[in-house]
């Protein structure tokens, strides 16, 4: 989680997976998410992948296409 945190909190807003896929972190605004919300997002995806993973198939149900720890931390995950 640490590693998550780091990377999507830091000038990059990705980890080396959403990199290569060209994908990246930001809040509801555009700008960088800071350490605790990216933090927060990461250990939301507990409750995310809780009960069968309905927190990640709500991404492909709402407005912004965000998971339940998106929304929950408030961030986005958008296309560069």
């Amino acid at each position: 989680m640490l590693y998550y945190a780091l990377m999507e909190s830091s000038g990059k807003q990705a980890t080396v997976g959403k990199i290569i896929c060209g994908i990246y972190v930001t809040n509801e605004s555009g700008q960088p998410i800071s350490f605790g919300k990216a933090l927060l997002r990461n250990i939301s995806k507990i409750v995310s992948s809780a009960i069968f993973m309905i927190g990640y198939m709500m991404a492909g149900f709402t407005k912004k296409k965000q998971a339940l720890h998106d929304m929950l931390a408030e961030c986005l995950v958008v296309r560069r």
